[in-house]
């Protein structure tokens, strides 16, 4: 069996990717259009729905209960490298699920404690 994480990992790093990307595209647009123009409104919408998938690509890494040791370091080095929370705290909700995804893993799957 596959461990999970692994996947979950690699979809927010390629959603991560696509913001920064959304972001470069915004600040392009804005420097071609006025700061109100058509231009930079468009690529700020962009570079939100980019941010949103982004976000929501690191909620799933925070729920994935890596299977395996390889796993579950993986799990920590991504969120605790730059693609994790680059810089910014993680909020109330984001350390609940750290520490719920960290108890599951030492208990395992299967056991109730």
């Amino acid at each position: 069996m596959a461990d999970p994480i692994f996947a979950a990992i690699a979809e927010h790093q390629q959603r991560r990717a696509e913001h920064e990307a959304a972001f470069d595209a915004a600040g392009e647009a804005e420097l071609a259009d006025r700061a109100d123009g058509p231009l930079t409104a468009q690529a700020g919408a962009l570079r939100d729905a980019a941010s949103e998938r982004e976000v929501e690509a690191l909620e799933q890494v925070l729920l994935t209960v890596p299977l395996t040791a390889a796993g579950m370091l993986a799990w920590l080095d991504h969120i605790s490298g730059p693609a994790g929370f680059d810089g910014i705290a993680p909020r109330d909700a984001d350390v609940a699920a750290i520490f719920g995804t960290m108890r599951a893993f030492v208990i395992g799957p299967g056991s109730e404690a």
